[in-house]
């Protein structure tokens, strides 16, 4: 299987915010610099992840996003199959 870029960006926002201490609020411009991704693209994958109920976003001026869960409770696999588009097969050889 291939993973589409929209999907490797939402699993990185997901490690960035697990590896953030004590629930610390994250900003979109904090992951865009960090990972090198475009603002624009980044706010769409924000905004899935929290329809999908899995990051807490804050507006406001203090506000930010973060996990709605516990790290331990998102199911990796889940986070896949919501954000990809086809689950084509690549052929091993």
């Amino acid at each position: 299987m291939r993973l589409t870029l929209y999907t490797d960006y939402a699993l990185r926002v997901l490690i960035y915010l697990a590896a953030k201490e004590n629930d610390e609020l994250s900003s979109i411009r904090e992951i865009s610099d960090t990972y090198g991704i475009s603002k624009n693209h980044l706010m769409k994958i924000i905004y899935q992840l929290g329809k999908m109920g899995i990051i807490e976003t804050i507006r406001g001026r203090n506000g930010g996003i973060r996990l709605a869960k516990k790290p331990k409770d998102i199911n990796i696999g889940k986070v896949v199959r919501q954000t990809e588009e086809d689950f084509r097969l690549v052929e091993c050889f």
